[in-house]
């Protein structure tokens, strides 16, 4: 996948989490978000964010970890989300030779933490 793309992808959840429709009889009321947002119609708790980065070396697996926590960090409305929904990437090949259950998750909200298991991203 493209590094656009890629970047784009945060950002889109973030929109998607964010999004509350307001019915068409509501629209002409100022201020109204009563309504659950959209994400709810399909989920209980929003899901976790897991990027899986195939064909990619350490070194672009690395730059492209770097791309994904600068889009955490520049946009307000990823960074925003990432305080309550947990997001992380991993390369395939590591997930292939560790399993998904070893410590190979790279946190996109915390940048000092070091390598995380899946479920303590």
């Amino acid at each position: 996948m493209a590094s656009e793309k890629r970047a784009a992808k945060p950002i889109g959840y973030a929109r998607f989490r964010a999004h509350h429709p307001i019915p068409p009889h509501l629209r002409r009321t100022a201020g109204t978000q009563s309504v659950l947002p959209t994400w709810q119609q399909h989920y209980i708790v929003f899901p976790r964010l897991l990027f899986v980065l195939a064909d990619t070396g350490e070194r672009a697996a690395r730059q492209c970890i770097r791309n994904l926590r600068a889009i955490a960090d520049a946009h307000p409305l990823v960074a925003r989300m990432l305080m309550t929904v947990k997001a992380g990437a991993a390369r395939l090949a590591d997930l292939e030779q560790h399993g998904t259950s070893a410590a190979v998750w790279h946190t996109l909200s915390d940048h000092t933490r070091p390598l995380r298991r899946d479920w303590e991203l």
